[in-house]
């Protein structure tokens, strides 16, 4: 019985031994940098679009890239500030593109696993592109009848919101109408003349929202949902 209980005893410490190493066994990437492809440091560009590429590090599971203008040292504005992420296949992509105006930038990225993360790699350039470039997207549309859970007799609805236009390339609103909460049904869509849409819809609960573009190709992030439901 001793011999039975010694032998599981061993039996147990081997298990957590060859646990807690492979929680261990991490691999250090925090004496290496994320080799920047572009832009290079120092580099004019002259187109407002702009492609940040980088190399992958083995064993990295995520990057960090922030943009910054002038400088981050002196920064008036970080213009991005995102994280990538391997996927399900265990692929990152090494590739964010961003609109920029036309000025000083800088740019840097670093690379990160469960255990160790790497320095910062920096790199500065110009925009000089199109200086009457509209890459402002429109304010974000604001709901505001039918209201929030209010209900309606007649079919007819009539739909205004709110909006403040922004100065650059003419602005339009396209309205989005489901007949269900997950947005999944669509039941209708239209563009909107001067902040308002109407149509007919028949009995039921219905959920809509709004979506600013302009003839630059910005749009605004969706409006608030509002649900309305028509009973006769």
């Amino acid at each position: 019985m001793t011999r039975k209980i010694t032998l599981l005893g061993l039996l147990v410490i081997v298990i957590l031994t060859l646990g807690c190493e492979d929680i261990l066994e991490v691999p250090d990437i925090s004496d290496q940098t994320v080799p920047i492809l572009a832009p290079t440091n120092g580099s004019v560009l002259t187109d407002n679009a702009v492609s940040l590429n980088w190399s992958k590090i083995e064993d990295a599971t995520s990057y960090e890239i922030q943009v910054a203008t002038p400088n981050f040292e002196n920064a008036a504005q970080l213009v991005l500030d995102s994280i990538v992420n391997l996927d399900s296949l265990d692929q990152v992509t090494t590739q964010i593109d961003q609109n920029l105006f036309n000025g000083p930038y800088e740019w840097r990225i670093k690379a990160w696993n469960s255990g160790y993360e790497t320095t910062y790699t920096v790199s500065g350039f110009e925009v000089n592109g199109d200086e009457n470039l509209d890459i402002t997207p429109p304010n974000t549309p604001q709901p505001v009848s039918p209201t929030n859970g209010s209900t309606q007799s007649g079919t007819e609805v009539n739909f205004t919101w709110t909006r403040t236009d922004v100065p650059g390339t003419a602005e339009r609103d396209s309205i989005f109408i489901y007949a269900d909460e997950n947005l999944q049904s669509l039941e209708t869509k239209g563009l909107g003349a001067n902040k308002t849409f109407s149509t007919n819809l028949s009995e039921g609960t219905f959920y809509w929202l709004v979506r600013a573009y302009d003839t630059a190709g910005n749009q605004s992030a969706d409006s608030d949902t509002f649900n309305f439901t028509i009973s006769n």
